[in-house]
């Protein structure tokens, strides 16, 4: 849930009105927690989790429920919303590959 705020609060920063910081380190820092996720447990679920949280968190923080939304309808925030739950979801479904299959080496042990 961290992730999801610190990337709707960020992803609007630019640095030199030029390049979209906010959007790198928001979209850098889900893909990193996704990865630590992944590797820290043996099981989709967990990803699976987080994914679901991020995706919801983006769903609502997108909506004007009080009259004010925390993710515009811009270029930002799409990249931030999409490419966030694209992340997430990727690293979630992504194939376990072990070092053995990862060397090419697929001779039964």
């Amino acid at each position: 849930a961290t992730v999801a705020v610190f990337g709707t609060i960020l992803h609007q920063s630019f640095l030199f009105d030029q390049f979209p910081i906010g959007s790198v380190l928001s979209l850098g820092l889900v893909l990193l927690v996704a990865l630590q996720i992944r590797t820290a447990s043996g099981f989709k679920s967990p990803n699976l989790v987080f994914a679901f949280v991020v995706l919801g968190l983006l769903f609502l923080f997108s909506q004007s429920f009080w009259q004010d939304k925390m993710i515009p309808a811009n270029q930002a925030g799409f990249i931030w919303s999409y490419g966030a739950a694209v992340l997430a979801f990727a690293v979630a479904m992504w194939p376990r590959i072990s070092s053995k299959q990862w060397r090419g080496d697929s001779r039964p042990s």
